[in-house]
């Protein structure tokens, strides 16, 4: 969902959607998206909540399995001249505040979809596992080997 700008001057807009797909991520329910945008003089705001179920690959057993993500979104956008003075009043180095950062509204168009796509890459874990404990460690065993890799061999008889 992309908003426009000059659809809501200086004031609320509250939107509900729908993500049917998302780049690089296996989707088994689409992503349900809530939350408001505020618009204040070129300033927007924007608040809400996403939730939906990934498919994804356990990292220990390698099988597929759901895993249910559910969290909070926020983003702050500032117009083309808004954030070009942003920009310009920020130092080479200079700590940045959480409440600072802002990103540009480009054509007077915040695509909502990228942002919900951010979150959902972030709040997805690095290394996924069944729940609570994966128990099939065959795919590890097999890849394991306490022996020495034979290109190396040599370099212990020489050790030795």
């Amino acid at each position: 969902m992309k908003l426009e700008i000059k659809d809501f001057q200086n004031q609320i807009l509250e939107f509900d959607f729908y993500m049917e797909n998302i780049e690089d991520i296996e989707l088994v329910e689409r992503v349900h998206v809530i939350g408001t945008a505020v618009n204040n003089n070129g300033k927007v705001e924007i608040s809400g909540h996403y939730s939906t179920t990934l498919r994804v690959q356990c990292v220990r057993c390698l099988k597929e399995f759901d895993l249910k993500l559910e969290n909070d979104f926020m983003g702050t956008f500032l117009d083309e001249n808004q954030y070009t003075q942003y920009l310009k009043s920020l130092n080479t180095e200079c700590e940045i505040d959480k409440n600072e950062i802002y990103d540009p509204i480009e054509n007077g168009i915040i695509d909502l979809e990228s942002l919900v796509r951010e979150y959902i890459l972030l709040d997805m874990p690095p290394y996924p596992q069944c729940e609570p404990s994966c128990e099939d460690d065959s795919e590890i065993e097999k890849h394991s080997n306490d022996g020495i890799d034979p290109r190396w061999q040599q370099l212990l008889q020489i050790k030795n």
